[in-house]
Protein backbone atom coordinates (compact mmCIF):
# COMPACT_ATOMS: atom_id res chain seq x y z
CA UNK A 1 0.00 0.00 0.00
CA UNK A 2 2.79 2.44 0.95
CA UNK A 3 4.61 1.97 -2.71
CA UNK A 4 1.15 2.45 -4.21
CA UNK A 5 0.58 5.76 -2.80
CA UNK A 6 4.25 7.09 -3.00
CA UNK A 7 3.74 6.14 -6.48
CA UNK A 8 0.80 8.37 -6.50
CA UNK A 9 2.76 11.47 -5.30
CA UNK A 10 5.90 10.70 -6.59
CA UNK A 11 5.22 13.06 -9.75
CA UNK A 12 2.98 15.26 -8.01
CA UNK A 13 5.87 16.12 -5.76
CA UNK A 14 8.02 16.71 -8.08
CA UNK A 15 5.98 18.73 -10.14
CA UNK A 16 4.90 21.19 -6.79
CA UNK A 17 8.02 20.88 -4.24
CA UNK A 18 9.41 24.51 -5.67
CA UNK A 19 6.05 25.56 -5.56
CA UNK A 20 4.83 24.85 -2.15
CA UNK A 21 7.93 25.67 -0.86
CA UNK A 22 7.69 29.13 -1.65
CA UNK A 23 4.05 29.52 -0.52
CA UNK A 24 5.23 28.19 2.40
CA UNK A 25 7.89 31.31 2.30
CA UNK A 26 5.00 33.69 1.14
CA UNK A 27 2.95 32.90 3.77
CA UNK A 28 5.41 33.09 6.13
CA UNK A 29 5.91 36.67 5.14
CA UNK A 30 2.70 37.53 5.14
CA UNK A 31 1.77 36.03 8.88
CA UNK A 32 4.75 38.13 10.22
CA UNK A 33 3.55 41.67 9.02
CA UNK A 34 -0.46 40.70 9.79
CA UNK A 35 0.46 39.81 13.64
CA UNK A 36 1.87 43.19 13.97
CA UNK A 37 -0.59 45.22 12.63
CA UNK A 38 -4.10 42.97 12.07
CA UNK A 39 -6.41 41.81 14.53
CA UNK A 40 -7.97 38.60 14.24
CA UNK A 41 -11.10 35.94 13.61
CA UNK A 42 -12.28 33.64 16.32
CA UNK A 43 -15.89 33.13 15.37
CA UNK A 44 -17.76 32.25 18.50
CA UNK A 45 -18.33 28.75 18.30
CA UNK A 46 -14.49 28.48 17.07
CA UNK A 47 -13.34 30.40 19.56
CA UNK A 48 -14.00 27.81 22.56
CA UNK A 49 -11.04 25.99 21.53
CA UNK A 50 -9.17 27.84 23.72
CA UNK A 51 -5.24 28.17 23.98
CA UNK A 52 -4.28 26.27 26.43
CA UNK A 53 -6.95 23.66 25.85
CA UNK A 54 -8.29 20.91 23.60
CA UNK A 55 -11.43 18.64 23.90
CA UNK A 56 -13.12 17.28 20.74
CA UNK A 57 -15.81 14.82 21.34
CA UNK A 58 -18.67 13.10 18.72
CA UNK A 59 -20.46 15.44 16.57
CA UNK A 60 -24.03 14.96 18.61
CA UNK A 61 -24.75 18.67 19.02
CA UNK A 62 -26.97 20.53 16.67
CA UNK A 63 -25.12 22.95 14.59
CA UNK A 64 -26.73 26.47 15.97
CA UNK A 65 -23.71 29.01 14.93
CA UNK A 66 -23.73 30.56 11.15
CA UNK A 67 -20.06 31.04 12.30
CA UNK A 68 -19.45 27.71 13.58
CA UNK A 69 -17.01 25.15 11.34
CA UNK A 70 -18.86 22.35 11.80
CA UNK A 71 -19.03 19.20 10.16
CA UNK A 72 -22.38 17.17 10.56
CA UNK A 73 -20.61 13.39 10.75
CA UNK A 74 -16.98 14.65 11.91
CA UNK A 75 -15.99 11.26 13.84
CA UNK A 76 -12.78 12.12 15.65
CA UNK A 77 -11.66 10.38 19.21
CA UNK A 78 -10.81 12.75 22.44
CA UNK A 79 -8.12 14.81 22.64
CA UNK A 80 -6.19 16.76 25.72
CA UNK A 81 -3.72 18.99 25.15
CA UNK A 82 -1.83 22.03 26.29
CA UNK A 83 -2.91 22.75 30.03
CA UNK A 84 0.34 23.52 31.90
CA UNK A 85 2.66 22.10 29.74
CA UNK A 86 3.66 24.19 26.75
CA UNK A 87 2.05 22.85 23.73
CA UNK A 88 4.25 21.06 20.89
CA UNK A 89 1.73 22.38 18.29
CA UNK A 90 1.22 25.70 17.89
CA UNK A 91 -0.95 26.33 14.84
CA UNK A 92 0.65 23.64 12.74
CA UNK A 93 -1.56 20.61 11.87
CA UNK A 94 -0.88 17.44 14.10
CA UNK A 95 0.06 14.31 12.98
CA UNK A 96 -0.09 10.67 14.38
CA UNK A 97 3.14 9.86 15.54
CA UNK A 98 2.58 6.27 14.55
CA UNK A 99 1.94 6.77 11.00
CA UNK A 100 4.51 5.67 8.64
CA UNK A 101 4.34 8.72 6.05
CA UNK A 102 5.73 8.84 2.27
CA UNK A 103 9.47 10.63 2.66
CA UNK A 104 10.62 12.35 -0.58
CA UNK A 105 14.07 13.69 -1.24
CA UNK A 106 12.99 17.72 -0.80
CA UNK A 107 12.32 16.45 3.22
CA UNK A 108 8.72 17.20 3.04
CA UNK A 109 6.53 14.16 4.70
CA UNK A 110 2.99 13.37 3.60
CA UNK A 111 0.74 12.04 6.29
CA UNK A 112 -2.01 10.94 3.65
CA UNK A 113 -5.35 9.36 5.42
CA UNK A 114 -8.99 8.64 4.56
CA UNK A 115 -11.93 8.18 6.65
CA UNK A 116 -15.21 6.14 5.24
CA UNK A 117 -18.68 6.02 7.09
CA UNK A 118 -21.49 3.76 6.21
CA UNK A 119 -24.45 5.03 8.01
CA UNK A 120 -28.40 6.26 8.64
CA UNK A 121 -29.71 9.35 10.04
CA UNK A 122 -33.22 9.01 10.89
CA UNK A 123 -34.60 12.61 10.73
CA UNK A 124 -31.98 15.15 8.37
CA UNK A 125 -33.62 18.41 8.54
CA UNK A 126 -33.69 18.23 12.82
CA UNK A 127 -38.08 18.61 11.80
CA UNK A 128 -40.61 17.38 14.21
CA UNK A 129 -42.89 16.93 11.65
CA UNK A 130 -42.32 15.34 8.09
CA UNK A 131 -39.16 13.62 9.13
CA UNK A 132 -36.60 12.96 6.32
CA UNK A 133 -34.83 9.56 6.90
CA UNK A 134 -31.59 8.36 4.75
CA UNK A 135 -28.80 5.83 4.53
CA UNK A 136 -25.55 7.62 3.72
CA UNK A 137 -22.09 7.64 3.02
CA UNK A 138 -19.82 9.54 3.60
CA UNK A 139 -16.19 9.64 2.53
CA UNK A 140 -13.44 12.16 3.89
CA UNK A 141 -9.62 11.71 2.52
CA UNK A 142 -7.04 13.63 3.94
CA UNK A 143 -3.55 14.75 2.74
CA UNK A 144 -0.89 16.61 5.19
CA UNK A 145 2.19 17.39 4.27
CA UNK A 146 4.79 18.61 6.52
CA UNK A 147 8.11 20.27 6.58
CA UNK A 148 10.80 20.83 9.01
CA UNK A 149 13.85 22.97 8.89
CA UNK A 150 15.52 24.50 11.95
CA UNK A 151 13.47 23.73 14.29
CA UNK A 152 10.55 25.47 12.82
CA UNK A 153 7.68 23.44 11.39
CA UNK A 154 5.63 23.92 8.05
CA UNK A 155 2.49 22.15 7.00
CA UNK A 156 -0.30 22.14 4.31
CA UNK A 157 -3.32 20.34 4.40
CA UNK A 158 -5.89 19.72 2.09
CA UNK A 159 -9.18 17.34 3.09
CA UNK A 160 -12.22 17.24 1.34
CA UNK A 161 -15.45 15.84 3.38
CA UNK A 162 -18.16 14.28 0.44
CA UNK A 163 -21.67 12.69 2.08
CA UNK A 164 -24.24 11.35 -0.16
CA UNK A 165 -27.65 10.46 0.78
CA UNK A 166 -29.67 7.54 -0.83
CA UNK A 167 -32.70 8.66 0.01
CA UNK A 168 -32.54 12.96 -0.07
CA UNK A 169 -30.08 14.21 -2.96
CA UNK A 170 -31.17 17.97 -2.37
CA UNK A 171 -29.43 17.19 1.44
CA UNK A 172 -25.90 15.89 -0.25
CA UNK A 173 -22.77 18.21 0.50
CA UNK A 174 -19.11 17.95 -0.02
CA UNK A 175 -17.14 20.31 1.89
CA UNK A 176 -13.18 21.10 1.34
CA UNK A 177 -9.93 22.65 3.01
CA UNK A 178 -7.01 24.20 2.23
CA UNK A 179 -4.69 25.31 4.99
CA UNK A 180 -1.48 26.17 5.29
CA UNK A 181 0.19 26.99 8.65
CA UNK A 182 3.90 27.29 10.21
CA UNK A 183 5.34 27.07 13.71
CA UNK A 184 8.59 29.34 14.04
CA UNK A 185 10.64 29.41 17.26
CA UNK A 186 12.64 32.29 17.26
CA UNK A 187 14.37 31.89 20.71
CA UNK A 188 14.17 30.04 23.57
CA UNK A 189 11.49 32.68 24.58
CA UNK A 190 9.70 33.94 21.71
CA UNK A 191 8.17 31.87 19.34
CA UNK A 192 4.75 32.09 17.05
CA UNK A 193 2.30 30.10 14.77
CA UNK A 194 0.34 31.13 11.80
CA UNK A 195 -2.29 29.80 9.31
CA UNK A 196 -3.85 31.01 6.06
CA UNK A 197 -5.93 28.93 3.92
CA UNK A 198 -10.00 28.62 2.44
CA UNK A 199 -12.87 26.43 4.09
CA UNK A 200 -15.49 25.60 2.01
CA UNK A 201 -18.66 24.32 4.23
CA UNK A 202 -22.37 24.16 4.54
CA UNK A 203 -25.26 24.58 6.82
CA UNK A 204 -27.30 22.06 6.60
CA UNK A 205 -31.40 22.11 6.01
CA UNK A 206 -33.09 22.39 9.37
CA UNK A 207 -29.78 23.17 11.43
CA UNK A 208 -30.76 27.02 11.62
CA UNK A 209 -33.92 28.99 12.27
CA UNK A 210 -33.31 30.58 8.01
CA UNK A 211 -35.95 29.29 5.91
CA UNK A 212 -36.14 25.88 4.38
CA UNK A 213 -34.09 25.85 1.10
CA UNK A 214 -34.14 23.14 -1.83
CA UNK A 215 -30.64 22.50 -0.54
CA UNK A 216 -27.95 23.06 2.16
CA UNK A 217 -27.03 26.78 2.42
CA UNK A 218 -22.84 26.53 1.11
CA UNK A 219 -20.52 28.90 2.09
CA UNK A 220 -17.03 29.38 2.00
CA UNK A 221 -14.46 31.67 4.32
CA UNK A 222 -11.16 32.76 4.12
CA UNK A 223 -8.99 32.50 7.36
CA UNK A 224 -5.95 34.38 8.73
CA UNK A 225 -4.54 33.56 12.17
CA UNK A 226 -1.72 34.05 14.05
CA UNK A 227 -0.56 33.52 17.53
CA UNK A 228 2.93 35.30 19.28
CA UNK A 229 4.02 33.48 22.60
CA UNK A 230 6.84 35.17 24.82
CA UNK A 231 8.28 33.08 27.94
CA UNK A 232 10.56 30.23 28.21
CA UNK A 233 7.90 26.55 29.09
CA UNK A 234 9.17 26.54 32.60
CA UNK A 235 9.87 30.54 32.95
CA UNK A 236 7.75 32.66 35.83
CA UNK A 237 5.04 33.99 33.71
CA UNK A 238 4.69 34.07 30.20
CA UNK A 239 2.14 36.22 27.29
CA UNK A 240 0.37 34.81 24.93
CA UNK A 241 -1.58 37.19 21.52
CA UNK A 242 -3.86 35.32 19.59
CA UNK A 243 -5.25 37.59 16.74
CA UNK A 244 -6.40 36.88 13.15
CA UNK A 245 -9.23 37.27 10.78
CA UNK A 246 -11.84 36.10 8.30
CA UNK A 247 -14.41 36.48 6.04
CA UNK A 248 -17.86 34.07 5.46
CA UNK A 249 -19.99 34.30 2.17
CA UNK A 250 -22.50 32.27 1.28
CA UNK A 251 -22.87 30.87 -2.29
CA UNK A 252 -26.09 30.07 -2.38
CA UNK A 253 -29.62 30.33 -1.62
CA UNK A 254 -28.94 34.19 -1.26
CA UNK A 255 -32.77 35.07 -0.73
CA UNK A 256 -32.29 33.69 3.03
CA UNK A 257 -28.06 33.65 3.35
CA UNK A 258 -27.08 37.18 1.79
CA UNK A 259 -28.11 39.02 5.15
CA UNK A 260 -25.95 36.33 7.07
CA UNK A 261 -22.57 37.18 5.40
CA UNK A 262 -19.91 38.38 7.44
CA UNK A 263 -15.78 40.02 8.02
CA UNK A 264 -15.14 38.85 12.02
CA UNK A 265 -11.61 39.89 13.88
CA UNK A 266 -10.31 38.81 17.27
CA UNK A 267 -7.68 40.53 19.45
CA UNK A 268 -7.18 38.16 22.68
CA UNK A 269 -4.14 38.15 24.89
CA UNK A 270 -3.51 35.74 27.96
CA UNK A 271 -1.29 36.17 30.56
CA UNK A 272 0.62 32.77 32.64
CA UNK A 273 1.84 33.28 35.98
CA UNK A 274 3.74 30.11 37.48
CA UNK A 275 2.40 29.39 40.98
CA UNK A 276 4.42 25.77 40.78
CA UNK A 277 5.87 23.15 38.36
CA UNK A 278 2.40 21.88 37.69
CA UNK A 279 -0.08 25.11 38.12
CA UNK A 280 -0.28 27.96 36.41
CA UNK A 281 -2.82 31.17 37.50
CA UNK A 282 -3.73 32.75 34.15
CA UNK A 283 -5.96 36.20 32.82
CA UNK A 284 -6.91 36.43 29.65
CA UNK A 285 -8.86 39.27 27.59
CA UNK A 286 -10.45 38.42 23.85
CA UNK A 287 -12.51 40.55 22.19
CA UNK A 288 -14.34 40.07 18.91
CA UNK A 289 -15.83 42.49 16.09
CA UNK A 290 -17.92 40.54 13.93
CA UNK A 291 -19.55 43.08 10.92
CA UNK A 292 -22.26 41.92 8.87
CA UNK A 293 -21.94 42.73 5.13
CA UNK A 294 -25.45 43.53 4.30
CA UNK A 295 -27.18 47.04 4.47
CA UNK A 296 -30.41 45.36 5.88
CA UNK A 297 -28.47 43.04 8.17
CA UNK A 298 -28.75 43.65 12.22
CA UNK A 299 -26.68 41.15 13.27
CA UNK A 300 -23.43 43.66 13.34
CA UNK A 301 -21.55 43.21 17.01
CA UNK A 302 -18.51 43.67 19.43
CA UNK A 303 -18.06 41.00 21.70
CA UNK A 304 -15.69 40.79 24.92
CA UNK A 305 -14.93 38.23 27.37
CA UNK A 306 -12.78 38.90 30.35
CA UNK A 307 -11.62 35.60 32.30
CA UNK A 308 -9.50 34.67 35.55
CA UNK A 309 -8.51 31.10 35.88
CA UNK A 310 -5.43 28.58 36.25
CA UNK A 311 -4.10 25.73 34.35
CA UNK A 312 -2.91 22.46 36.12
CA UNK A 313 -1.34 19.27 36.24
CA UNK A 314 -1.93 18.18 39.56
CA UNK A 315 -1.11 14.78 39.30
CA UNK A 316 -0.50 11.93 36.50
CA UNK A 317 -4.07 11.77 36.97
CA UNK A 318 -5.47 15.12 36.76
CA UNK A 319 -5.20 17.81 34.54
CA UNK A 320 -7.15 20.53 33.36
CA UNK A 321 -7.99 24.27 32.60
CA UNK A 322 -10.67 26.83 34.53
CA UNK A 323 -11.71 30.33 33.26
CA UNK A 324 -14.40 32.12 34.63
CA UNK A 325 -15.34 35.54 34.24
CA UNK A 326 -17.47 38.28 32.06
CA UNK A 327 -18.89 38.24 28.58
CA UNK A 328 -20.64 41.06 27.08
CA UNK A 329 -22.21 41.30 23.58
CA UNK A 330 -23.26 44.78 22.16
CA UNK A 331 -24.84 45.23 18.81
CA UNK A 332 -24.13 48.39 16.25
CA UNK A 333 -28.30 48.86 15.92
CA UNK A 334 -29.46 50.05 19.24
CA UNK A 335 -32.92 48.06 18.91
CA UNK A 336 -31.21 44.89 19.67
CA UNK A 337 -31.04 43.17 22.31
CA UNK A 338 -27.49 43.14 24.61
CA UNK A 339 -26.18 40.46 26.79
CA UNK A 340 -23.62 41.05 29.48
CA UNK A 341 -23.13 38.46 32.06
CA UNK A 342 -21.22 35.40 33.54
CA UNK A 343 -19.06 33.30 31.33
CA UNK A 344 -17.17 30.31 31.64
CA UNK A 345 -15.00 27.68 29.71
CA UNK A 346 -13.73 24.32 32.26
CA UNK A 347 -12.82 22.15 30.79
CA UNK A 348 -10.66 18.73 32.80
CA UNK A 349 -9.57 14.86 32.71
CA UNK A 350 -9.51 12.84 35.17
CA UNK A 351 -7.40 9.65 34.64
CA UNK A 352 -7.38 6.97 37.50
CA UNK A 353 -5.19 4.50 35.04
CA UNK A 354 -3.45 4.42 31.92
CA UNK A 355 -5.88 3.10 29.66
CA UNK A 356 -9.38 5.05 30.86
CA UNK A 357 -10.19 8.87 31.55
CA UNK A 358 -13.13 10.43 32.10
CA UNK A 359 -13.07 13.98 30.72
CA UNK A 360 -15.85 17.59 31.96
CA UNK A 361 -16.38 20.22 29.97
CA UNK A 362 -18.73 22.62 30.40
CA UNK A 363 -19.09 26.13 28.29
CA UNK A 364 -21.55 29.29 28.72
CA UNK A 365 -21.19 31.45 25.42
CA UNK A 366 -23.15 33.52 23.19
CA UNK A 367 -23.05 33.13 19.24
CA UNK A 368 -25.16 35.03 17.00
CA UNK A 369 -28.64 34.20 15.84
CA UNK A 370 -29.94 32.38 13.13
CA UNK A 371 -33.92 33.93 12.53
CA UNK A 372 -35.11 33.85 16.36
CA UNK A 373 -34.29 36.08 18.85
CA UNK A 374 -31.01 38.54 18.91
CA UNK A 375 -28.16 36.20 19.97
CA UNK A 376 -28.12 33.01 21.16
CA UNK A 377 -26.89 32.12 24.87
CA UNK A 378 -25.41 28.47 25.18
CA UNK A 379 -24.49 26.82 28.10
CA UNK A 380 -22.93 22.93 27.79
CA UNK A 381 -22.25 20.13 30.03
CA UNK A 382 -20.22 17.15 28.67
CA UNK A 383 -19.21 14.23 30.33
CA UNK A 384 -17.14 11.75 28.14
CA UNK A 385 -15.32 8.46 29.40
CA UNK A 386 -12.37 7.02 27.08
CA UNK A 387 -11.61 3.35 27.73
CA UNK A 388 -8.86 1.22 25.96
CA UNK A 389 -9.63 -2.22 26.92
CA UNK A 390 -6.67 -3.98 24.98
CA UNK A 391 -3.99 -2.35 22.32
CA UNK A 392 -6.77 -2.75 19.45
CA UNK A 393 -9.89 -2.35 21.09
CA UNK A 394 -11.54 1.63 22.50
CA UNK A 395 -14.29 2.99 23.26
CA UNK A 396 -15.94 6.31 24.16
CA UNK A 397 -19.08 7.22 25.36
CA UNK A 398 -20.60 10.82 26.06
CA UNK A 399 -23.47 12.26 27.68
CA UNK A 400 -24.27 16.17 27.68
CA UNK A 401 -26.73 18.92 27.19
CA UNK A 402 -26.97 22.73 25.49
CA UNK A 403 -29.49 24.70 26.81
CA UNK A 404 -29.83 27.93 24.25
CA UNK A 405 -31.21 30.81 25.14
CA UNK A 406 -32.64 32.88 22.60
CA UNK A 407 -31.77 36.42 23.15
CA UNK A 408 -34.56 38.94 23.06
CA UNK A 409 -37.20 36.43 23.41
CA UNK A 410 -39.32 33.82 25.66
CA UNK A 411 -37.57 30.88 23.88
CA UNK A 412 -35.59 28.40 25.45
CA UNK A 413 -34.25 24.67 23.88
CA UNK A 414 -32.93 22.15 25.85
CA UNK A 415 -30.62 19.19 23.41
CA UNK A 416 -29.80 15.97 25.61
CA UNK A 417 -27.12 14.57 23.93
CA UNK A 418 -25.96 11.07 23.93
CA UNK A 419 -22.91 9.34 21.73
CA UNK A 420 -21.33 5.70 21.66
CA UNK A 421 -18.14 4.47 19.47
CA UNK A 422 -16.07 1.82 19.02
CA UNK A 423 -12.65 1.49 17.34
CA UNK A 424 -10.82 -1.79 16.91
CA UNK A 425 -7.20 -1.20 15.10
CA UNK A 426 -7.34 -4.28 12.81
CA UNK A 427 -3.98 -3.36 10.72
CA UNK A 428 -1.92 -0.66 12.06
CA UNK A 429 -2.94 1.65 9.72
CA UNK A 430 -6.52 0.63 9.24
CA UNK A 431 -9.04 1.12 12.07
CA UNK A 432 -13.06 -0.39 11.89
CA UNK A 433 -15.30 1.22 14.23
CA UNK A 434 -19.06 1.84 15.08
CA UNK A 435 -20.62 5.21 15.87
CA UNK A 436 -24.17 6.28 17.00
CA UNK A 437 -25.29 9.68 18.43
CA UNK A 438 -28.93 10.63 19.85
CA UNK A 439 -30.53 14.21 19.89
CA UNK A 440 -33.30 14.95 21.96
CA UNK A 441 -34.12 18.55 21.15
CA UNK A 442 -37.13 20.19 23.85
CA UNK A 443 -38.51 23.67 23.51
CA UNK A 444 -41.32 25.82 25.15
CA UNK A 445 -41.66 27.37 21.27
CA UNK A 446 -44.58 25.90 18.74
CA UNK A 447 -41.84 24.42 16.70
CA UNK A 448 -38.07 23.14 17.07
CA UNK A 449 -38.44 20.33 19.48
CA UNK A 450 -36.90 17.27 17.33
CA UNK A 451 -35.02 13.88 17.93
CA UNK A 452 -32.61 12.14 15.91
CA UNK A 453 -30.63 9.10 16.07
CA UNK A 454 -27.44 8.95 13.59
CA UNK A 455 -25.72 5.90 13.60
CA UNK A 456 -22.60 4.38 11.38
CA UNK A 457 -19.93 1.69 10.54
CA UNK A 458 -16.22 3.37 10.44
CA UNK A 459 -13.13 3.14 8.58
CA UNK A 460 -9.76 4.84 9.35
CA UNK A 461 -7.11 4.30 6.74
CA UNK A 462 -3.73 6.34 6.82
CA UNK A 463 -0.21 4.81 6.16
Amino acid sequence: MRRYLAGIYFQWELLMRKKYIVALASASALSISTAVFAQSANPAQTADKTSDYTLQGSTVKPVISPQAKVAPYEISGTSFSGTAKASEVILTTPVNASAAPIKTQSGIYFYPSVFVGFGTNDNLQSSSINQVSSSFVNIAPELVAELKHKGDRYTALVSVNNTNYASSSSDNYTNSEITIAGDNYFTSRARAGWSVGQVNGNDPRGSNNRPLSAEPDRWHTTNLNGRIIYGAPEAQGRIEIALGSSAKTYDNNRINTAIADLTANTLGATLFYRLSSRTQALAELRSTKTNYVSSLATDSNTERRIYGGMTWEATAATTGTIKIGNLSKEFDRVNKTNFNGGSWEIAGRWKPLSYTSVDLLTTRTTADATGVGDYNLNTSVDLIWNHNWNRALSTRVSIGTLDVDFGGTSRKDTATNFAFSAEYAWLRWLKVGIDLATTDNKTNAVTGAFKRTVSMVTLNASL
